[in-house]
């Protein structure tokens, strides 16, 4: 960002007034007692410094906005600034930065810019996490009702009407208007909006991304421009005119790569960095034939597996297989409980090596206590029919003993490493509190407690060489603060789930799922990607199969799907061909044409059109070969130098040279 020089505000009155500059197309500031007015041309932005809110006034129309920040099971507004505003201006640029305390050891962010000659005011909200690593939420409500509202489509600008009778979303584009009778009001968004039920309905808009895990010191951050215009075509024109690469509202990868700049260790080995794709096999013993290790399993570099043993452990190295094997620590089975309820001892349990040693019957100083001093039962193991698995208390040395144990005899059997699953922030545990054990770690939370478990973990694993390998599962979302004690972090469900064809995932939420990484992936970290595929195979089901395959090779994660493109009916031609694909490492860098991007590999090319409609483009290839459609049972034989390519809305295509 460049450097602009600081005026110091500080004002006793309620109307002083800074004058920035004379120009009369310049930003303008103003500070009252407990407002402080952001104006350039004919837009007035109004910010609260009592709770944050947010008021445009222009000739066209005046929206409000107000913060809504999750709280537990209700929400909050920040508190009243304690702190002078910050004001610097240069060259016709205004920025404003306001900090607010929040509850719950957090604080909330504002910055307003305004640049010469463009009507409109920019916003970037942060919601920083000051202590603790946990779940956060929030977005920006707003008096903006109206029963349609105009944004950019495949023909051009399309009015589209709410569906007023219920919650709806409203996509990501780069910009919407939202009708008023006086003109309406420009929205330049980073990720995607709301329109709550009713005639009054209004819209909200959500964060980048919607919700996600903070670390201490990282933001969740909501961005967007405003303005007051007279139509949808004004609302195209002043985007069109808007630099986003100079304005940190509309920039938010550059701010998510900034915040990734954090000590991220050692660099996972080579293997793994250039694996591509990789699979998961949660089969029993009996399931690890050499039949499987070859048909199956020998197509992937490697493989992450519940409960192999050391013949499949030696199935697999022979066939140049590598083999992860899967942990988990935050809930271990009580086997008499689960007995007890009806359950049955699964055989990832009892085929796990030294299972004996956890088993929650043997330890109930293990067990996690909830806050009413009850045994806190697992809330997958409660909706599986599984009564005996339990969280636990990460508290006690002798879980960690027992973890580390476990690990090194993998380790010492020879596997590549562990996949260390739920391995994000964990329940609390309030056992002290009503006598049932003792915590002897200080005032840790539960979360940290685990967080040097898995750092021990890391150790362990890498005392056996750097060429073994941790992948961490954080569930909700990637962790910065976790890369200096893991090789690879893993997106579940990501970008689809449940057998889903929609998105689980926006497009900007994809995108900055990778970008707050740029610098660990830089220096030898890996993200791992876990889409789930399922129901009836069709045309839309390979195209987002695709979609997730050609994502992960144009931004870098590893790509897998846990076999649920094999195990659909119907789709096991197009789930083999899938996963013989190789693409070899890249040629050339990310390039778009239109909204079609795409990069070019030593064996082919990759090609993603996130936009929800199709496209058909012209893409460069090297050579007159033809080049196989993944998936289509066809060849495109290049003309000019180039391929032509049928892109469907929200789709990916990979084309491999024969």
């Amino acid at each position: 960002m460049r450097r602009f020089a600081l005026i110091a505000v500080v004002c006793s009155t309620l109307t002083a007034q800074l004058a920035v500059s004379a120009a009369d197309d310049d930003p303008r500031f103003s500070h009252a007692r407990d407002a402080v007015t952001i104006a350039v041309m004919d837009q007035t932005l109004t910010v609260s410094l009592t709770d944050g809110s947010l008021h445009l006034a222009s000739p066209s129309g005046d929206c409000t906005l107000d913060p809504s920040l999750q709280l537990g099971d209700g929400w909050t507004a920040p508190s009243k600034a304690e702190k002078q505003p910050v004001v610097s201006s240069s060259a016709g640029r205004l920025e404003v930065d306001i900090t607010y305390p929040v509850k719950d050891e957090r604080e909330f962010l504002i910055r307003v810019e305004a640049l010469r000659g463009i009507p409109a005011v920019f916003v970037t909200s942060k919601l920083r996490v000051l202590s603790g690593t946990r779940g956060q939420y929030y977005y920006w409500q707003s008096n903006i009702s109206a029963d349609r509202y105009s944004a950019p489509g495949a023909q051009g600008v399309e009015a589209i009407p709410f569906r007023t009778k219920e919650w709806d979303s409203i996509p990501w584009r780069n910009w919407w208007h939202f009708p008023k009778a006086e003109g309406g009001i420009a929205v330049f968004p980073t990720n995607m909006a709301g329109r709550g039920p009713g005639e009054t309905g209004s819209v909200f808009l959500h964060a980048l991304p919607r919700s996600t895990t903070l670390s201490p010191g990282e933001t969740l951050n909501a961005s967007f421009g405003l303005a007051g215009v007279k139509d949808a075509g004004a609302a195209a024109a002043l985007f069109a005119k808007t630099p986003p690469h100079i304005i940190l509202a509309l920039d938010p990868f550059t701010e998510a790569r900034q915040a990734s700049k954090i000590d991220v260790g050692k660099a996972a080995p080579n293997w793994l960095r250039e694996a591509e794709a990789y699979n998961l096999y949660y089969r029993s013993s009996p399931d690890w034939t050499d039949d499987v290790v070859h048909s199956k399993l020998q197509r992937f570099p490697f493989i992450i597996g519940s409960t192999p043993d050391r013949k499949a452990l030696e199935r697999c190295h022979k066939a140049g297989v590598k083999l992860l094997h899967y942990v988990v620590y935050t809930c271990l089975l009580d086997t008499d409980m689960q007995k007890a309820g009806g359950g049955k001892v699964y055989s990832e349990w009892y085929e796990s090596i030294d299972n004996e040693s956890r088993d929650l019957k043997d330890h109930p100083d293990w067990k996690c206590i909830d806050d009413k001093g009850q045994v806190e039962r697992d809330a997958w193991g409660k909706d599986h029919g599984h009564p005996g698995l339990l969280n636990t208390c990460l508290h006690q040395k002798g879980l960690h003993e027992a973890a580390v144990r476990q690990v090194r005899m993998l380790m010492e059997m020879g596997y590549d490493g562990v996949f260390i699953d739920l391995a994000g922030p964990t329940v609390e545990c309030y056992g002290p509190q009503f006598g049932k054990h003792t915590h002897t770690d200080g005032r840790k939370t539960n979360t940290e407690a685990y967080e040097d478990l898995l750092r021990e973990i890391y150790q362990t694993v890498k005392s056996f060489g750097n060429d073994r390998v941790v992948i961490q599962n954080t569930c909700t979302s990637t962790l910065g603060s976790h890369w200096a004690y893991t090789d690879a972090q893993m997106l579940e469900a990501f970008p689809y789930g449940e057998g889903s064809t929609d998105l689980r995932s926006t497009w900007p939420e994809m995108r900055w799922s990778v970008a707050r990484h740029d610098e660990a992936l830089a220096r030898g970290k890996v993200i791992v990607t876990l889409p789930y595929f399922g129901g009836a195979m069709s045309d839309r089901m390979k195209d987002a199969a695709l979609l997730s395959y050609a994502y992960s090779r144009l931004y870098g994660p590893l790509w897998a799907d846990g076999y649920t493109l094999a195990g659909i009916k119907g789709g096991e031609a197009f789930a083999d061909a899938v996963y013989g694909i190789r693409l070899g490492r890249p040629t050339s860098d990310l390039k778009r044409i239109g909204g079609v991007q795409y990069r070019a590999f030593e064996k082919g090319v990759a090609l993603l059109n996130p936009d929800a409609w199709a496209e058909t483009v012209k893409v460069p290839v090297a050579g007159t070969k033809a080049l196989r459609d993944v998936g289509w049972d066809r060849n495109l034989t290049p003309e000019g130098g180039s391929v032509c390519v049928e892109m469907p809305a929200q789709s990916g295509r990979v084309l491999v040279r024969e």
